[in-house]
């Protein structure tokens, strides 16, 4: 089913330019500009032709979300508007949204024994994805099962009667490696994830509720690889790497090049609780950690957040947006002036430590298709979108 409710599509956030579509409401200052890309040259062709044939689809994504612990009250006196009130209408102008979902959403369980922080939202809470525009979350991560099995199997219910998909566990292996497949006119998109962060007893079986993980790379690769064959576009979501690092380790990124060898074509990473670098590796851009963005950050560099937009042609990146953000009260805000531009050029150098260029405009960050970085196989074409 085509994502109705998604009001502008890929096409018109591209062709419109960078101006053209603002969000009111975003920042304390006023109207926060998160959504508009910019576009020249070859793949402003490449718009042109993939768009007036579908082939181009936007991806908007946002960190950790957590709807237990300090976000709590924050939730039950703003409302369930409130979470995402400062992103929402960004999120309603590309075809698709992600966030990680690092609680379960549940009223059964009790806090998992020796562990030593457990999040559950109130059985509500989908509700707030709901209105903030959120499509699919994953629930690949060390706090899924932080009540127990009965609670994850119970967010999967109450994600499901918000409409909300989601990937990475479930109440079975195969549940937990299973593809979720949106449609969008632009194509289909696959959504995978995996979790590298792993208590025991987190791993799904044949039988258990649990987490899709990244124990066997080989099995990694062949969930992607063929998940691919059934959509024309395919985002891997990983939970991995350590907290508070704002690099990505070697591990991660020999996983995420692994991703994109076996089709991936959007990496999207969580865990640190700070924002890592992105790379574009053959013309697929990876994200190594979103950082927080609806959370109860405990320190002022977990409240440093981002929200990313990205458009994905046939060729691989189009182009991509990093929208700077604040953790205030609970939530994200958009950030605009000198707080944008300083946070933005951070970002851009966590990015060229990896061989990547942000470019950094008005206290935005664009990244393009580089010929460099394309490896040989993300050269612009108008050919169908996926293929390969």
């Amino acid at each position: 089913m085509i994502r109705e409710r998604k009001t502008k599509v890929a096409l018109a956030l591209l062709l419109a330019g960078a101006a053209a579509l603002s969000v009111a409401g975003c920042s304390p200052g006023g109207a926060g500009d998160a959504s508009g890309l910019e576009l020249s040259g070859a793949w402003r062709k490449v718009a042109d032709s993939a768009g007036a044939a579908g082939g181009l689809v936007s991806v908007s994504a946002g960190g950790d979300v957590n709807f237990g612990d300090g976000v709590t009250p924050s939730l039950v006196s703003g409302g369930l508007d409130y979470p995402f009130s400062g992103v929402r209408e960004a999120f309603a102008t590309t075809d698709l949204s992600f966030v990680n979902l690092e609680c379960c959403i549940a009223s059964c369980g009790a806090p998992v024994a020796g562990k030593q922080f457990t999040f559950r939202g109130p059985a509500d809470s989908a509700g707030a994805l709901r209105s903030g525009n959120v499509d699919v979350v994953s629930l690949a991560n060390n706090h899924s099962l932080d009540y127990g099995a009965a609670a994850l199997v119970e967010t999967l219910a109450h994600l499901d009667e918000n409409g909300i998909a989601w990937c990475g566990a479930g109440r079975n292996r195969d549940e937990a490696y299973a593809p979720r497949v949106l449609e969008t006119r632009g194509g289909r998109v696959a959504f995978l994830a995996f979790n590298g962060i792993v208590p025991d007893g987190w791993s799904a079986t044949a039988t258990a509720p649990g987490c899709a993980t990244t124990w066997d790379a080989k099995k990694v690769a062949s969930a992607i690889r063929d998940a691919k064959r059934g959509a024309d576009y395919l985002v891997a979501s990983f939970h991995w790497g350590i907290e508070l690092a704002t690099s990505p380790g070697a591990e991660q990124r020999n996983l995420a090049h692994l991703a994109v060898d076996s089709g991936a074509d959007l990496v999207l990473g969580h865990h640190p609780h700070v924002v890592q670098g992105f790379e574009l590796y053959r013309n697929r851009l990876i994200a190594y950690s979103l950082g927080n963005f609806v959370f109860s950050p405990p320190r002022p560099e977990s409240a440093k957040s981002v929200m990313l937009i990205a458009v994905l042609g046939p060729g691989g990146l189009v182009q991509a947006k990093v929208v700077p953000a604040s953790i205030s009260g609970c939530r994200p805000v958009i950030l605009d002036g000198a707080p944008a531009d300083a946070w933005v050029g951070t970002m851009s150098r966590y990015s060229s430590a990896l061989g990547t260029t942000v470019t950094v405009r008005s206290g935005r960050g664009y990244i393009d298709w580089n010929a460099a970085a394309s490896g040989g196989r993300g050269v612009p074409s108008s050919g169908s979108a996926g293929s390969r």
